[in-house]
């Protein structure tokens, strides 16, 4: 698993599992916060879909950290209002980041952890997707002339 899926399916895993990854990287390593948890404003880019260009839609709210666990460098940014998220996020870049052997286990489990979110993540936006497919409108169909 690679760092964005990684920190594509972090960012949307229940906060009561957030919350015990906090704790267990807390309990393991010396954290120093570097920047904490807060709020600011980011543009959101987005690209046009049939001329292909980028452009602004306007800003979103982000809650972004920086930490260290064991002198490792981390950052964890979210959408919204969310400093917990962006804290754990920060740790757990910065145990991905690390390279001393200590981590190995952690890193492995919390791995098997994301892999089964991430399962659960997709099959929620699959059926998502086929509500959504229900209610549309073929106008083929309905063009009956």
């Amino acid at each position: 698993m690679n760092t964005r899926e990684r920190t594509e399916i972090a960012a949307e895993v229940p906060e009561e599992l957030l919350a015990l990854w906090k704790q267990w990287i807390e309990t393991l390593g010396m954290v120093d916060v570097i920047h904490p948890a807060t709020m600011g404003l980011v543009m959101m880019k987005a690209e046009e879909s049939v001329a292909k260009e980028v452009f602004h839609v306007g800003e979103i709210l982000t809650t972004d950290a920086t930490v260290t666990v064991d002198g490792v460098l981390g950052y964890g940014i979210v959408m919204g209002n969310h400093p917990d998220e962006a804290y754990t996020l920060a740790l757990l870049d910065a145990i991905y980041h690390a390279s001393d052997l200590k981590w190995t286990n952690t890193k492995e489990q919390i791995d098997v952890e994301l892999m089964y979110q991430g399962e659960k993540q997709r099959q929620q936006r699959q059926q998502e997707y086929k509500f959504i497919q229900r209610t549309m409108v073929d106008f083929e169909v309905m063009d009956a002339d």
